[in-house]
């Protein structure tokens, strides 16, 4: 994905997106870099708030770390790592049912789709051909190209689906009994993490919170348009477009390398973004947020066996 980022770019235009990446106002950059920040900060404490019905109270500075390791994870391993490590944080130093919080954390994630389903409606109000055009080219189209290179793939999904029912009835028994001792308890603690959200102390606060999430993700994406003068001029509703097509890539590849940007040029290019900021713009922006998050996910890492020195039957005064 990375290769397919650049490879396109013609050889006279390699010297104009070096320069554009000279150009760029770093300052800037590291405000935006800042804002994404913010924005975990806010998703650490609304995981208390998750967790909290389940009669569990994680501090702050270990929701925050466990939150900031599982963003470093998941650059550099599959998709699920980053929350399976979130989880074992939590487990480990504030003895937080592992079952329950991968519950609330898949809830979490939940909430992150209807909240950019809420994204694309708001983008499809002020940028209805604009998003319709790039939906088509970026997504649409794309999507029915894979379908008809795997003709085969829908029929194995439902003899799959099939053969599991199959399974489950003529096992049915034998699965009754295992799901009861431990592995009923972690199921059921699963099921309770699943379910958290809708006892959620402070139901407005909650919504408050995923709002002000996806709010610092949008601010951060424009607070980086400043810092070309290519870039300056676009607006908010560019904005969206970006991070509502941009977040999809994130989605389907490990940290959106390579995707994300891919997206995001093409989206630029539509907007008349010329000068190399094209290429260059969705490199910093994701290099930006790449960067701090390693920086501070790597401090948290370093830092949260100190920070947790009596649970670990180390005195505070040693």
């Amino acid at each position: 994905m990375v290769w397919l980022s650049f490879h396109n770019i013609p050889d006279s235009e390699i010297e104009i997106t070096k320069q554009s990446f000279k150009n760029a106002n770093y300052l800037v950059v590291t405000l935006s870099a800042l804002v994404s920040i913010l924005a975990h900060v806010l998703r650490a404490w609304r995981w208390d708030s998750m967790l909290q019905p389940l009669g569990h109270s994680i501090s702050f500075k270990n929701s925050f770390a466990a939150v900031m390791i599982g963003y470093v994870v998941s650059f550099a391993t599959p998709r699920g790592g980053g929350e399976i490590s979130r989880c074992g944080v939590a487990a480990r130093y504030e003895k937080v049912p592992f079952a329950s919080a991968l519950g609330t954390v898949i809830t979490e994630r939940i909430v992150d789709v209807l909240l950019m389903l809420v994204l694309f409606f708001i983008t499809l109000a002020v940028q209805f051909s604009e998003l319709t055009d790039l939906t088509n080219e970026y997504v649409t189209e794309p999507l029915k190209k894979k379908l008809s290179a795997n003709t085969n793939l829908l029929y194995i999904l439902v003899g799959g689906f099939t053969l599991f029912i199959f399974v489950l009835i003529l096992f049915r028994k034998k699965i009754k009994t295992l799901l009861t001792g431990k592995m009923g308890a972690m199921l059921k603690n699963f099921g309770e993490g699943l379910r958290s959200v809708k006892d959620v102390k402070n139901p407005a606060l909650f919504i408050f919170q995923s709002f002000l999430i996806w709010l610092c993700y949008l601010l951060s994406l424009y607070v980086c348009f400043w810092c070309f003068d290519e870039t300056r001029s676009l607006g908010i509703k560019p904005a969206l477009v970006i991070l509502l097509l941009g977040t999809l890539g994130v989605a389907v590849s490990p940290g959106g390398i390579g995707l994300y940007q891919i997206i995001s040029t093409g989206i630029l290019v539509f907007y008349g973004v010329a000068n190399g900021v094209q290429t260059s713009f969705p490199w910093i922006v994701w290099g930006a947020q790449f960067i701090a998050i390693i920086i501070v996910g790597g401090l948290c890492f370093l830092l949260l066996p100190l920070l947790n020195r009596e649970k670990n039957g180390v005195p505070e005064n040693t």
